[in-house]
């Protein structure tokens, strides 16, 4: 089976969580306003004969990480993401994924779907586009880190403690 060719990734640092790529970023703030998201929290290990799901780790056994977890926050319908540039469309390892993905929900009895979702279905708002453009051209990497930094900050999900009072804080 042929892998993917990945190019050299940049770990970015935003929501408390790390995205591989810009593109990982990009599809992050697309969802942001409907969907609650996780981000690589949910490793499934399996065996690579049977693409089974499995709870035992032994030395044949292999780990497939998904991108996100989405929720939607009025419908609650859930998604297991996948997200890949569309030159990878056609590529076999992505229905050996889809397969694993698909055991390890019904595993799990879980109300998630799988989902692929490549790079030209992630839709930006004008503004939301704007920035990602202006960070994009962004040669330099202090200009970047500023970038993120005020996107997270625009979007902190830190939220202060019920039990302190604000001068303990």
């Amino acid at each position: 089976m042929k892998s993917f060719k990945y190019r050299k990734s940049i770990k970015i640092i935003n929501w408390g969580c790390a995205f591989d790529s810009i593109l990982e970023l990009k599809y992050a703030i697309s969802i942001h306003k409907e969907y609650e998201f996780l981000r690589s929290h949910i490793s499934i290990y399996y065996d690579p004969r049977t693409n089974i799901p499995t709870d035992y780790i032994r030395a044949n056994i292999r780990r497939y990480t998904p991108d996100f977890l989405i929720r939607h926050k009025i419908s609650k319908q859930a998604f297991l993401i996948e997200i890949k540039p569309r030159a990878f469309e056609d590529n076999e390892q992505l229905i050996v994924r889809k397969e694993i993905a698909e055991n390890y929900i019904r595993w799990r009895k879980y109300d998630w779907t799988f989902k692929i979702v490549f790079d030209d279905e992630i839709k930006l708002s004008d503004d939301e586009e704007a920035q990602f453009n202006r960070c994009n051209k962004s040669f330099r990497q202090t200009q970047r880190k500023l970038w993120f930094k005020e996107l997270n900050d625009l979007f902190d999900r830190i939220v202060r403690s019920p039990y302190f009072r604000p001068s303990e804080i």
